[in-house]
């Protein structure tokens, strides 16, 4: 089935091959509406905006139009299911021309390393690369195993693979801080990206903030997914739930 969702700032289509991936659909503007924000607020024409952790593609193809014909896409998506249905989605809005969907893992150092599937259904998450703690640091017993390639961000574009992007989401259940060590010239580099989302774990936030702060950058907001917010309403310790950071360069 193929599910349309209408904005003001236009319409986005997914193909949805299980319930997983029509509840994100659906939910496109609510679960995260502070990345919707950020988004909008950020993303110019032109720009390349990568996407790491990019699930099914529902940011990828929200900021098609954002970045215009001129703009480029850079989707890293490693779990196999994910990363078809991606590509599906990216084709049925019109944006493979500007897109490049990688399946391989990004993260703090380069090689061959087991992926542990924690679910083979397209839309899942919480699956692990070199480990088989999920997200919330919780054991799980992988039900598929890829042998998957990984690379840092800086490798890439020091080989000239991919361009600097200018925005980066960061979102890969728990593996966020090992990923942004990967991308420590990109960083610091002069034409560093003027903008970063990156998902905040609870056991990991100092170690980040510390990192970015050495690398010039500042959190300018946090801002909590719904699950998050329906976590904090049934009284749960904020400390404990994950958010997300939007980081800048100090000096804008």
């Amino acid at each position: 089935m193929t599910i349309e969702v209408r904005t003001d700032a236009g319409s986005y289509r997914f193909a949805c091959r299980s319930y997983t991936e029509y509840k994100r659909a659906v939910t496109l503007l609510q679960k995260e509406e502070g990345t919707i924000r950020w988004l909008r607020d950020t993303l110019r024409p032109g720009d390349t905006f990568c996407d790491i952790g990019a699930n099914v593609g529902l940011y990828s193809v929200f900021s098609g139009n954002l970045v215009g014909e001129t703009g480029h896409i850079l989707s890293f998506e490693p779990h196999a299911a994910n990363a078809l249905s991606l590509m599906q989605n990216m084709a049925l809005n019109g944006l493979s021309s500007r897109a490049k969907v990688i399946s391989a893992a990004l993260g703090d150092r380069n090689g061959f390393f087991d992926f542990n599937i924690i679910e083979a259904t397209a839309g899942s998450a919480m699956s692990q690369l070199d480990r088989t703690l999920d997200g919330h640091e919780r054991p799980f017993v992988p039900v598929l195993r890829e042998f998957k390639a990984a690379f840092t961000l800086d490798h890439l574009v020091a080989e000239g693979i991919v361009p600097t992007p200018d925005v980066i989401k960061v979102d890969v259940d728990g593996n966020e801080l090992l990923v942004m060590a990967g991308m420590r010239n990109v960083l610091g580099s002069a034409k560093r990206p003027r903008s970063v989302q990156v998902e905040v774990s609870p056991h990991y936030a100092e170690d980040l903030d510390a990192l970015m702060d050495g690398l010039g950058y500042r959190a300018q907001k946090r801002h909590r997914t719904d699950i998050g917010l329906r976590k904090l309403a049934r009284g749960a310790d904020p400390v404990l739930i994950a958010h997300n950071a939007i980081y800048a360069p100090a000096a804008a």
